[in-house]
């Protein structure tokens, strides 16, 4: 213990307070290693908060008595994970979080008898833009949104009304692009919500300044040009998507890359097709008569026995005469077929198909890697597929063509970059938690024991030992040597003997001059060293050299 203590106090004060700043900021990284591990498993509570919200949800956590902490950027929130469900419960008890936005609650606590119309209407409008907000944000891949509203309103004396209107700003984060469908959801959602709003007067953009819908009337020109560009551009991604989907598989992701063009007919058709089938013959409708006639008049025959009184008392003397007539008619109807066309949506005109794919990596006899395209054969294959996929037309003019082309190592997506960097996110927190303190506890523990060791015995043991040393001064000049009966010489031979031992300080021992033997460089060194440290010190015991009394003077 008491060569420590001695040891610490040779130090010095220029390496007694390095150490202590070391051996400081090494506690202060264990003491936030242990608090981080003895505050258990954070789970996140929500994210993607505003930062006011953020602010009264943690006040309110902290009244509670719950742990919490915050991402960087103070807009996530994490709490132990045993206590995730109990704050949810805590904060929606609040009505924590409300999205960042006010909804209908803004009309709780205001005050009726001092508010304007104008106060009420402000609020109003507020209050449906909040809640829409709230309904926005629960779509699948919409982060945040903004919604500014411009309700109906008369000026004075005027008796037309202005009509609504709607500006939505969409935040989609990484997830890329909305799908149509969701788009036109929220043009839906928004014009159902406002009274007098049409779709057509809302404007939907996201945050990268990328106009997703238009404000305008569909049945315009510039409307029915944008709907034209819409149905244009959808049908691309699918003809491309299709393509990509089939051969991904195969070729691998990254290894192929497929964009279709296709020309859109807006030509309205209108078409009357009318046709006869002579051998479909059908009885529509059949008709028969019959007629049948008798003539009973009596003949006007004149002769003599006629004349005569009773001469044809006894005779019937009528004639007449009969006649039938049977009549039948029969109606065919010949099988007629009328077919009406009628286009007036856009339809495909024609599909130009472009695929690149990569080729294969064979190794030469050397072991090189050398990139080579794909044969005719694989090409023919995936034309086909192509054709296939896209339904392919010749009568129509489509064009697909597949060239296979070298890609970039990682396939042009930056996956090997981004998952072989050494300086990402991962490795400099790992970083920051275990190298940097191991290397300043080694810092310190080297720092600690390095002059110890380079001490040896200490200074009195070696300037007063029985071995020779050589005093050196502050300023680096020899004062004097010392023989086996304590005995200092000083003079230009103690000086020729310490720049032979600063010289040869590298050997294992040196020749001091007026000495027998070698000296240890090492051991030169320590002294002189220990003398720069300690000047006090060394001057008390030159001091008591000087005042020992002479052997060859007997004294």
């Amino acid at each position: 213990m008491q060569n420590l203590l001695a040891g610490l106090k040779g130090l010095g004060r220029a390496r007694l307070a390095a150490l202590g700043v070391a051996a400081a900021v090494l506690l202060t990284v264990l003491g936030v290693f242990v608090f981080r591990g003895s505050s258990g498993d954070m789970a996140l509570l929500y994210g993607n908060l505003d930062l006011g919200e953020a602010s009264e949800m943690i006040e309110s956590l902290g009244k509670a008595h719950i742990t919490s902490t915050t991402n960087p950027e103070g807009t996530s929130i994490f709490v132990p994970r045993d206590k995730v469900a109990s704050a949810r419960l805590l904060l929606a008890k609040e009505g924590l979080p409300s999205g960042g936005a006010v909804g209908y609650e803004l009309f709780d606590k205001s005050g009726t008898l001092t508010s304007t119309q104008f106060e009420q209407t402000i609020n109003e409008t507020r209050a449906m833009e909040g809640e829409l907000e709230r309904s926005i944000r629960l779509l699948q891949g919409v982060r945040n949104a903004r919604v500014h509203l411009v309700l109906p309103h008369r000026d004075l004396f005027s008796t037309q009304t202005s009509p609504s209107q709607a500006s939505v700003v969409l935040d989609i984060g990484r997830a890329g692009r909305l799908a149509p469908d969701a788009i036109q959801a929220i043009q839906n959602l928004v014009a159902a919500a406002v009274p007098g709003l049409r779709p057509q007067n809302i404007s939907i953009i996201d945050t990268r300044g990328d106009v997703l819908v238009k404000p305008g009337d569909p049945d315009s020109l510039a409307g029915q040009e944008n709907t034209l560009d819409k149905i244009r551009h959808a049908e691309e991604q699918r003809l491309s998507q299709a393509v990509e989907d089939m051969l991904v598989p195969t070729l691998g992701m990254g290894h192929v890359r497929a964009r279709a063009a296709v020309t859109m007919s807006t030509d309205e058709i209108h078409e009357t097709d009318e046709s006869y089938d002579p051998n479909q013959q059908v009885l529509r409708s059949q008709q028969t008569s019959s007629d049948k006639s008798v003539n009973t008049e009596s003949s006007p025959n004149t002769s003599v026995s006629n004349n005569l009184p009773n001469a044809n008392a006894n005779q019937d003397n009528r004639t007449g005469s009969t006649d039938n007539r049977d009549e039948e008619t029969d109606n065919y109807e010949i099988g007629k077929r009328v077919r009406v066309t009628s286009q007036t949506r856009p339809r495909l005109a024609r599909i130009s198909l472009a695929v690149m794919v990569d080729g294969v990596v064979t190794k030469d006899k050397n072991g090189k890697e050398i990139w080579q395209p794909l044969d005719q054969a694989s090409l023919d294959r995936i034309t086909t597929l192509a054709k296939t996929a896209v339904g392919y037309d010749k009568s129509r003019g489509d064009e697909i063509s597949v060239v296979s082309m070298r890609f970039m190592p990682d396939g042009g997506m930056g996956f090997a970059g981004d998952n072989s960097s050494l300086f990402n996110r991962d490795t400099l927190i790992y970083v920051a938690e275990w190298v940097i303190p191991i290397i300043l506890a080694l810092g310190a523990i080297f720092i600690a024991l390095r002059p110890m060791l380079r001490r040896g015995g200490g200074l009195p043991g070696l300037l007063a030992g029985g071995g020779a040393a050589a005093a050196v001064g502050a300023d680096g000049t020899a004062i004097g040597q010392a023989g086996a009966a304590g005995q200092i010489t000083s003079g230009p031979g103690a000086t020729g003997a310490l720049a032979t031992a600063d010289e040869n300080a590298g050997d294992e021992t040196v020749s001091i001059e007026g000495i027998e033997g070698k000296l240890r460089a090492a051991a030169i060194l320590k002294v002189a060293a220990r003398m720069e440290e300690s000047p006090k010190e060394t001057v008390l015991i030159i001091r008591n050299w000087l005042n020992m009394p002479d052997p060859g003077k007997g004294g």
